[in-house]
């Protein structure tokens, strides 16, 4: 089953309605990823970084808002996780799953290198170890 049959989102509230609220809300570093076809459970994973806990909380507010607003009645309702976080929120709008947060829990989490590594390392695992020849290799006991 791909992602796209699933029939996640609402045509209006789309991706780019999305980064143009962000954008409009004043949202930091904004990093959309397009999520492999196979993977059902969204189409874009975006993360989005606020000036201050009050920041995030203001911009996810505001597109549950809009979104509620353009949502038609086949559209799933939001899921919000971290309503009592200071630092993250995430919410789920059906294919398309946000994460607010601020700064500092961004550079700790740095969700987005979960998806953008994948393909780096899948490529270091085609690679076939590599063997120093016995010669080469340096014997600690004979160095004593």
């Amino acid at each position: 089953m791909k992602g796209k049959s699933l029939n996640h989102n609402s045509e209006i509230f789309s991706v780019s309605v999305l980064v143009s609220l962000l954008r409009q809300e004043n949202a930091m570093d904004l990093c959309v990823i397009k999520l492999p076809e196979y993977f059902n459970y969204a189409d874009y994973f975006v993360v989005a970084t606020g000036f201050s806990p009050r920041h995030i909380r203001a911009m996810a507010l505001y597109t549950v808002k809009v979104y509620k607003f353009l949502k038609k009645e086949k559209d799933p309702h939001v899921k919000i996780e971290g309503k009592d976080s200071e630092n993250w929120i995430c919410i789920d709008f059906g294919g398309i799953v946000v994460h607010y947060m601020v700064q500092e829990t961004r550079e700790l989490y740095e969700l987005e290198k979960l998806w953008t590594l994948r393909a780096y390392d899948e490529q270091l695992q085609k690679i076939p170890s590599e063997k120093l020849p016995e010669d080469f290799i340096l014997d600690a006991e004979l160095t004593k």
